[in-house]
C-alpha cells in the first residue's frame, strides 16, 4: 500500500473516531502509535480498534458529559 494511500486511510479513521468520540482529539503520531486526549485523560496504542475499545471502555466511566450534555450513568 502506498504512502498516500495510508495517510487517506489514516485519515478516514480519524475522522470515524472523532465523530463517534466528541471531545477527544484523536491521531496518530510519526512512531506509528493511534493516541486519543481529552483533559487529562490519554490514550497510546498501536492497534487503532484497540483505541476504540478502551475509547469506549474510557467514556462509559466517564467524569464528563456526553455529546447531548448527558452525564454518563
Amino acid at each position: 500500500m502506498g504512502t498516500q494511500q495510508t495517510a487517506r486511510r489514516d485519515a478516514d479513521r480519524i475522522g470515524e473516531l472523532s465523530a463517534e468520540f466528541a471531545g477527544w482529539r484523536i491521531g496518530r503520531g510519526g512512531s506509528g502509535l493511534w493516541w486519543a486526549v481529552r483533559g487529562n485523560d490519554l490514550v497510546r496504542t498501536p492497534d487503532v480498534e484497540e483505541l476504540r475499545v478502551r475509547l469506549h471502555e474510557m467514556t462509559a466511566g466517564s467524569r464528563y458529559a456526553t455529546e447531548a450534555g448527558k452525564w454518563p450513568d
